[in-house]
């Protein structure tokens, strides 16, 4: 037969050895591929709790500028003497929970 010669089993010692090296290099492409996927979903995972304290910390910045900008009125000067000072009017009733 003509294709006997393509279907007869090679088994010199370079053959085994690209073989082995072939199959190494598939297997060591696959454990790469898997780490390089576990570490992507890992930097998404933090990028995405970076961006929430971003966006809490903006949130912090505009209340801030806020009461910065804010005109030094009564209101003002009410609501700072009820936030940091704990004062109230003496016909207010107050609530009290454990909630902050």
């Amino acid at each position: 037969m003509v294709f006997k010669k393509y279907f007869q089993k090679d088994r010199s010692p370079v053959s085994i050895a690209i073989r082995v090296f072939l199959g190494l290099m598939l297997v060591f492409s696959i454990i790469m591929f898997m780490w390089s996927i576990m570490r992507y979903n890992d930097i998404n995972e933090e990028k995405e709790k970076k961006e929430k304290y971003l966006s809490e910390l903006s949130e912090d910045v505009d209340k801030l500028e806020y009461l910065v900008n804010a005109p030094m009125d009564d209101a003002y000067k009410i609501r700072v003497a009820r936030e940091r000072l704990g004062m109230c009017f003496p016909d207010e009733i107050i609530f009290h929970t454990e909630m902050q």
